[in-house]
């Protein structure tokens, strides 16, 4: 697996994650058509911080500004982007749109952009998804990020570190992140929105990987640390100590969103299309809201692949405006076989399929399929419950 990594230990911002991607090779004719294709201009160079060679992007945004969601994927949608890099760019620029909204208290339709509303904010984005889709990597990993510490002057005025916007999309996206080690502002929002974009899987520390290149994007600071955001790439590797169980343990994506008014049979149906295009479990649970209206909390559990899928059905079905996706949480499961049993009731033989969930050799639990289950019951004339009671017995008896 080609995996790529970011070590934001000095912070990131949107030139920073760029300007790593570059160094790191890729395609710098894609990400400056990227950018001049949202009205912007790029200057690539290079730069040292603290002895340590790296590549610097500056973007000429020209004065014009975007207010609101609809705005920023306008000008995204003519970025000469390949589609799944532009449904990444869309993914991004909504990513900040729902902090903001959760910021000031409006859905992300209603949001107005404040410092991240300048034109070269959506450049730092279609040029970074540019820069990505160049490379083909496997997977995107994140380690901690620092966001440094103090307070930062922005429209509002003071605010503490890291910025409103920012701590926003952290809380959202499940990224790992630290205060210090410097005072100051180490991550701005459209950074941490695109490293939250990007994000298939986040990491305490390196794992196991041979690397086949190293990139830095330089920041614009002069700290008392390098203020570079490092990028890995190369092959992924195990080891023979942490072996992988495939039956056991997998990495799954949980969606979830709350919703106010939608009807019961409309959840019910929800819940039926979801694990019809594979979702892995939905629960739909009851919640209060805030001025005590009452809703529900939609969760599904799926593969990293289908999440955005999956979350286009539930925004669809729901009318639901944003979607919170909590990246790579690591499942244990049990080995699962379905069999068929041969139950005997009143001198006939019936065939009931039960599925059969064990640990290696340990079995933990045997459950009778209920529509098999129900349809016996109906032709002998017992209660569901018996029919159920008698197949699990006989299917601990086979396989005693």
């Amino acid at each position: 697996m080609r995996l790529l990594l970011f070590d934001p230990s000095s912070g990131a911002s949107g030139d920073m994650i760029m300007a790593s991607l570059l160094d790191l090779g890729a395609d710098p004719d894609a990400v400056r058509k990227a950018v001049e294709a949202v009205g912007c201009g790029l200057d690539i160079s290079r730069a040292e911080k603290h002895h340590i060679e790296a590549a610097r992007v500056r973007v000429h945004a020209r004065g014009k500004r975007y207010k609101t969601l609809a705005e920023a994927r306008s000008i995204l949608a003519a970025a000469c982007l390949s589609p799944p890099a532009l449904d990444q760019a869309i993914k991004i620029v909504e990513i900040l749109a729902e902090a903001e909204g959760r910021v000031h208290g409006v859905a992300r339709e209603e949001a107005r952009f404040h410092e991240i509303g300048a034109l070269d904010a959506l450049a730092d984005i279609a040029g970074s998804v540019a820069a990505l889709d160049s490379l083909e990597a496997d997977k995107v990993v994140v380690l901690p990020i620092s966001v440094g510490s103090g307070t930062v002057i922005a429209a509002h005025g003071r605010l503490p570190v890291p910025a409103p916007a920012a701590l926003e999309v952290l809380s959202a996206s499940g990224l790992l992140w630290k205060g210090g080690p410097v005072e100051g502002e180490l991550l701005t929002p459209t950074g941490a929105a695109i490293l939250a974009g990007f994000a298939d899987d986040v990491a305490a520390e390196y794992p196991l990987i041979r690397a086949e290149a190293s990139g830095y994007g330089a920041g614009t600071k002069d700290l008392e640390i390098p203020n570079l955001l490092r990028a890995v790439i190369g092959e992924a590797k195990e080891t023979e100590q942490t072996p992988r169980h495939p039956n056991n343990q997998d990495r799954v994506v949980q969606l979830e969103t709350n919703v106010d008014d939608v009807t019961g049979e409309v959840l019910g149906s929800l819940l039926d299309l979801l694990m019809e295009e594979g979702a892995l479990d939905v629960a739909i649970v009851p919640a209060l809201m805030k001025k005590g209206r009452p809703a529900s909390l939609v969760q599904v559990l799926a593969r990293g692949e289908d999440a955005d899928r999956l979350a286009r059905i539930v925004m669809r079905e729901t009318g639901s405006l944003g979607i919170r996706i909590f990246p790579s949480l690591h499942r244990f499961v049990a080995e699962r076989e379905e069999r068929v049993i041969a139950v005997e009731i009143g001198g006939r033989k019936f065939s009931v399929r039960a599925k059969v969930s064990s640990i290696s050799d340990e079995v933990l639990q045997i459950k009778a399929e209920h529509d098999d289950c129900k349809r016996i019951a109906r032709e002998s004339g017992l209660s569901l419950r018996e029919v159920a009671r008698r197949a699990e017995e006989r299917a601990w008896r086979d396989l005693g």
